[in-house]
């Protein structure tokens, strides 16, 4: 009886973000048996509580991996270890039981990994390849059971400039190719030096502020599938304001990429928090009856329990005439009972005269001293007085010249998008949208949390000796106690550099800065650049959206979305089957269409959209304007360090190769390519994403092609 090409008893499998041997007791492989199917691994519980406690790190990982198979199933665990991670004291328990297990060196760690990708024809551990591991022996898992592995390590996290980065490597949950069922990572973050910068470019995460030295840090997901490692980023500094700067550069002859975090203390007296005037104008129109206004009122109590004595505010109603509380702006400790009293007595009846009500809320002239916020709130479009959209934001923004800061809610889908969504643009606000099934009074409630407690307001940046552009978002918002600002660009010119920011507080001019250096080369950090064209992309849009299509921003979107491989939920990119790909922005789809996966235009394609898809145009690009995570791409598109790769028939293809290149050709997984690997180590990470890629390097263009099917006679 002849073998097969297979070890008797060995398969190889590759789960919850490891890598596996797994044994089939009493399996015999020869050329006439088959090899029962095996399921993959389930992880049904990933969970990774962190303590850093200034510099020092304590992981706990808490895994449940199920094995759904009838026969049981044992291995080997390894967890890979990036190179500049110094780690200590790992502890590993298996169903509550210690296990002995080993740092694994680099070159070790190498084999196995290389042993992997070659038997498994898999090239996704090449990403590991050049790291280190730490190996242990996984028990039995029995037919259909659990087991639970807790792995425990230390390591000291370094600080450059102020700023410190952990990183934990989730992304091996990816070769499960299943969802993680339960996913969670916890930090409770200590530092004898005060915590100002708190970012993650990998995830959306909850950020629980205790005090200055102190907080919590989580992210938690159910059937996740995970695509990136977790990455969180904080600074220290016992400055009033942290201004922190990352940057990327890969091409020292292109310009880089810069992003800087700024932060306020988080431990505010009250002196210290800037005073101000709040204009709340709402709507009371007759299509505001019911459920609508009694959340408004209750909205307007909040805030006005909210404020601060030291405040001045004022409430201004209108439907077909406009009423307000007082013919000016009166003091909130006074005058508290009376706006209450006032709120209580709202009903909703008459017309929408929408003009008349914010030039009421402009007819006082502000004090320089104080920042002056109107909270604009409307159900319907205008239906007395003036009605023409043009004119209504020429006479608001003619009144206002910049001094008041307006910030606009859309209620249900019967509202003027456009002139909303120019209101707030126009007026250096913000635009929000509450659809009919949700409640307008926490919409109201936590937007007004978030803005009471000005610190510094009409902010500036002033950056020395380096040459910026292309900067979002283009205006600086006003900064609140808890809020942090993510302002990110493009730099020519290298070295170190003093940081300026400016502010008022109550009215007086104040400065804070910090030193920084602009490096000619930095690899770090590579998912800014995609971050940044997400950004600029964002932006664009809204351009188009707002003032109609521009050759100009079409191309440059177009440009964009292919070099970084963006995929937004509100554009499509249309192509021609003639052959040249001739791309145009199609408005307001409501559907995403990824760049590779573009299709001709339907002749009866809506391109008008109607008022609940301008909505959604408009919220989805309000998120991705402030967005500080990177979006997640399409399956066609593939982004790696600076490289966009793109799927085209069942080829990765770089975005940089030109068909009429010649390409150096090399089979994967053969001699040649593991050598091609140990001498341009930088393209392990590139050929992770599959068995056949077209990727240029150095001058030279390489296709990974898989290996040739052996012909089977008959």
């Amino acid at each position: 009886m002849k073998r097969s090409n297979f070890h008797a008893a060995l398969l190889i499998l590759i789960f919850t973000g490891f890598i596996q041997f797994v044994h089939a007791q009493g399996i015999i492989v020869t050329s006439q048996s088959r090899i029962p199917r095996i399921e993959t691994l389930r992880i049904e519980k990933h969970h990774v509580n962190v303590s850093i406690d200034n510099q020092l790190a304590t992981t706990k990982i808490d895994q449940i991996f199920a094995n759904p198979n009838d026969f049981q199933l044992e291995g080997t665990y390894l967890f890979p270890l990036p190179d500049d991670v110094a780690v200590s004291d790992f502890v590993l328990y298996i169903d509550g039981k210690p296990v002995k297990g080993e740092l694994l060196a680099k070159d070790r760690a190498r084999s196995i990994y290389e042993g992997i990708v070659r038997s498994m024809q898999d090239p996704a551990l090449l990403e590991y390849i050049g790291t280190r591991a730490f190996q242990a022996r996984v028990f039995p898992i029995p037919p259909n059971g659990e087991r639970r592995i807790q792995l425990e390590y230390s390591q000291v996290i370094s600080v450059d400039s102020g700023l410190a980065k952990y990183t934990y490597p989730l992304r091996t949950d990816t070769y499960t190719h299943q969802p993680v069922g339960s996913l969670a990572v916890s930090i409770d973050l200590k530092s004898k030096h005060a915590l100002k910068t708190i970012y993650s470019p990998s995830h959306e995460i909850a950020v629980n502020r205790k005090n200055d030295h102190r907080a919590n840090i989580s992210y938690e997901g159910t059937d996740v599938h995970v695509k990136r490692d977790f990455v969180c980023y904080y600074s220290l500094s016992d400055k009033d304001f942290g201004i922190d700067l990352i940057t990327h550069r890969d091409n020292t002859d292109e310009d880089g990429f810069f992003m800087l975090l700024i932060s306020p203390k988080y431990e505010v007296k009250r002196s210290e928090v800037i005073e101000k005037d709040f204009i709340f104008i709402l709507d009371r129109s007759g299509s505001m009856k019911g459920p609508k206004i009694e959340q408004a009122k209750e909205a307007l109590r909040f805030c006005v329990n909210s404020l601060n004595d030291g405040d001045r505010f004022n409430l201004i109603l209108f439907n077909t005439d406009v009423e307000p509380f007082s013919e000016k702006l009166v003091s909130v400790k006074e005058e508290r009972k009376n706006a209450l009293a006032f709120v209580d007595d709202i009903v909703g009846n008459g017309g929408t005269n929408i003009n008349d009500a914010l030039l009421a809320a402009l007819d006082d002239e502000p004090d320089p001293k104080r920042p002056r916020i109107i909270v604009f709130l409307t159900d319907g479009e205008a239906t007395v007085g003036e009605t023409d959209t043009t004119r209504i934001l020429k006479n608001v923004t003619g009144e206002n010249s910049d001094k008041s800061r307006i910030f606009v809610f859309g209620v249900g889908y019967d509202v003027n998008v456009n002139l909303l969504d120019k209101m707030a643009e126009q007026n250096g606000g913000t635009r929000q949208y509450v659809k009919p099934k949700e409640n307008l009074e926490v919409a109201v409630s936590s937007f007004f949390t978030k803005v009471s407690e000005p610190i510094l307001v009409n902010l500036g940046l002033d950056i020395q000796n380096i040459k910026t552009k292309n900067l979002y978002p283009q205006k600086l918002p006003h900064l609140f106690r808890g809020s942090q600002l993510t302002v990110l660009g493009r730099y020519a010119g290298t070295g170190k550099t003093k940081l300026t920011l400016r502010g008022d507080i109550n009215g007086k001019k104040h400065e804070f800065s910090n030193v920084a250096k602009f490096p000619k080369q930095e690899s770090d950090h590579q998912f800014l650049p995609k971050l940044w064209a997400q950004r600029k992309v964002a932006y664009l849009v809204d351009a188009i959206r707002l003032n109609g299509e521009n050759k100009e921003l079409v191309e440059e979107i177009a440009r964009l979305s292919e070099k970084y491989g963006i995929m937004t939920p509100y554009t499509s990119f249309l192509v021609t089957e003639d052959g040249p790909q001739r791309r145009q922005l199609s408005r307001a789809r409501g559907r995403s269409v990824p760049l590779s996966a573009v299709q001709a235009p339907s002749p009866k394609a809506k391109l008008v959209p109607d008022a609940k898809q301008q909505i959604e145009e408009s919220i989805q690009l309000q998120a991705l304007q402030k967005q500080a995570q990177v979006a997640e791409t399409a399956v066609t598109v593939q982004q790696v360090k600076n490289k966009t790769f793109h799927l085209r028939e069942k080829v990765w293809v770089d975005s940089t190769h030109k068909p009429e290149t010649e390409t150096k050709k090399i089979e994967f997984g053969s001699d040649a390519y593991f050598e091609l690997l140990k001498k341009e180590p930088e393209l392990t990470k590139y050929l992770a994403i599959g068995k056949h890629v077209i990727v240029c390097h150095k001058a030279t263009c390489y296709e990974i092609h898989p290996p040739k099917q052996p012909q089977v006679n008959p």
